[in-house]
């Protein structure tokens, strides 16, 4: 909103207002002292004594708090700091590490002085006693992996780690962050603001990894930021640290051990490669907010005729989502629809910003197999969101015998064994499309197999940078298209933003790279396989 322009005070008028300004302080007294600063963070103290209890270990403190550290297995283990020493906080539960019990493990401690060793076989837990630090090594108990530099501290809304930095280390992961996928040297937001600009995260995740043979995921729904400098200072909005530590000797092998505890990605259904076509087809819906006039978009069953352009074109595409537009909804009865896009080689999904009151007969009975979130229902994030996703999974199902297709933004560590993430609501711009490659390559870094975003963007765009921007995406294993936002006129139907609905030389090339598309689908559905039963 444009602000008014504020009209220059005259001279005169300034300097009384000044004196009286003076005056008014004189007359008031002498000045309050400045609010008093902040209480310092809190820390545990030091390490008073160990004790076990099973795979357990916990710590005691001299300032109360205590710290456990549960072993699940010789290279993956857990440790949760409870400033009460009560361990009664785990707002998690198990949503984030659903799988943690991976049979007995061989681990053992020892008093080595200054530290408390706890020993796995993989590797070498370190306790250091004054003060209460934490440090990682090899079996060898020399190779560092990582060390906190200082104690971890609290407040009553923020929980930080500090952590030593290598040489050359670097880091990876954090979820959909739009931009570099290299993060030495930057602080990243491990939290959803629904901007979807670069370096904002479309779907964050509390992991990362780094070179020297590590990952960490904090089990937590609460807000983070992530600083990867030296030292390393890892926070999140609440007071308790809780963390799972995954080691190897490669980055696919934290990832691989990573995904065992979090779940491995989701193996989508082979259409679900394919293109998919997003718009709302229901334009004479008096509640649809868009443009009431479009045509060949007033009822639902117009979808059919789109699915028709797309075989005559000899375009490849797998989906089309007919109701996706605020106040859209779709034209009853919904199993016609679908039977006739399916009899052209398509299946329907439905996009919803009210959540999913329909969905069994939708799926049971009009035979739609998909779902794509709005941010209007799950852009709260967090945990809402990720309940979200999972009755859209649950729906799909339970209702059918299909395997699930969802559609998110705003993730969180879990999130790859249900979802599609997308980056959001972009521009048709190459400035987006540049920081749009290192974002959804980078995204396989935190096991979100499937990241994607919609082919020229939904703002915006021309025939140059769609056709260049699904060039590229063809390669990867999701996309879509977003049609109705799109820019007006740079080409006829151009805010359908479908392939098929370009001139040439724009339309044989948008073909060539989605039957280039088709033929790699065996490849990129064994990776796919592949990534479903190893986690990379």
């Amino acid at each position: 909103m444009r602000k008014k322009p504020q009209r220059r005070r005259a001279p005169f008028a300034a300097l009384l207002a000044g004196v009286l300004a003076v005056a008014g302080l004189a007359a008031a007294g002498p000045m309050t002292s400045p609010a008093a600063a902040a209480p310092a963070p809190a820390t545990a103290g030091n390490a008073t004594g160990l004790t076990r209890s099973g795979n357990t270990f916990t710590v005691s403190t001299s300032a109360g708090a205590k710290a456990r550290i549960v072993i699940a297995r010789a290279d993956i283990f857990r440790l949760w700091l409870s400033p009460d020493g009560a361990f009664t906080n785990d707002p998690a539960g198990s949503d984030l590490a659903p799988t943690t019990d991976f049979g007995s493990v061989d681990a053992s401690s020892a008093d080595a002085g200054a530290y408390y060793r706890i020993t796995t076989g993989a590797l070498n837990i370190r306790v250091n006693k004054t003060p209460l630090q934490f440090s990682v090594y090899r079996t060898d108990n020399a190779t560092l992996v990582w060390q906190e530099t200082q104690p971890t501290s609290w407040t009553g809304t923020r929980t930080t780690q500090y952590l030593a930095r290598g040489a050359d280390e670097q880091f990876y992961g954090t979820g959909l962050r739009l931009g570099e996928w290299a993060l030495r040297d930057k602080t990243v937001p491990v939290a959803v603001d629904n901007k979807w600009r670069e370096n904002d995260n479309a779907s964050p995740a509390p992991f990362y990894m780094s070179t020297n043979g590590y990952g960490v995921m904090r089990n937590t729904w609460t807000p983070g930021s992530y600083a990867f400098n030296a030292p390393t200072t890892l926070a999140h909005d609440e007071k308790r640290f809780d963390a799972w530590y995954f080691t190897g000797d490669s980055l696919k092998s934290v990832l691989d051990a990573y995904t065992d505890v979090s779940g491995k990605p989701f193996l989508a259904p082979l259409w679900g490669m394919e293109l998919g076509n997003a718009d709302c087809f229901n334009a004479s819906n008096p509640a649809y907010q868009g443009d009431h006039n479009r045509l060949r978009h007033q009822t639902t069953p117009d979808v059919v005729g789109y699915a028709t352009d797309a075989r005559a074109a000899d375009m490849p595409s797998g989906w089309f989502l007919p109701n996706d537009g605020y106040g859209c909804g779709y034209t009853a009865p919904l199993k016609s629809t679908v039977d006739a896009l399916k009899a052209k080689g398509f299946q329907t999904g439905l996009w919803t910003s009210t959540g999913l009151g329909s969905i069994a007969d939708e799926v049971g009975t009009a035979g739609t197999r998909g779902v794509k979130t709005d941010v209007a229902w799950i852009g709260g994030g967090y945990k809402s969101a990720f309940t979200g996703v999972q009755q859209a999974v649950d729906g799909i199902e339970k209702n059918s015998d299909a395997r699930r297709y969802v559609w998110t933004v705003d993730g969180w560590a879990g999130t790859q064994r249900n979802a599609v993430v997308w980056t959001g609501d972009t521009n048709g711009t190459w400035d987006d499309m540049r920081w749009h490659v290192p974002a959804i390559a980078g995204a396989g870094l935190s096991a979100l197999n499937y990241a994607s975003g919609d082919v020229d963007g939904i703002f915006g765009g021309s025939p140059k940078t769609y056709t260049r921007d699904l060039q590229w995406k063809a390669f990867t294993p999701a996309f879509m298209t977003m049609s109705g936002w799109g820019a007006t006129n740079p080409a006829a139907g151009y805010q359908d933003k479908q392939p098929w609905r370009f001139a040439e030389p724009y339309l044989s090339i948008n073909r060539k790279y989605l039957q280039l598309k088709m033929r790699l689908m065996p490849y990129l559905y064994t990776m796919s396989r592949t990534a479903h039963e190893s986690g990379v």
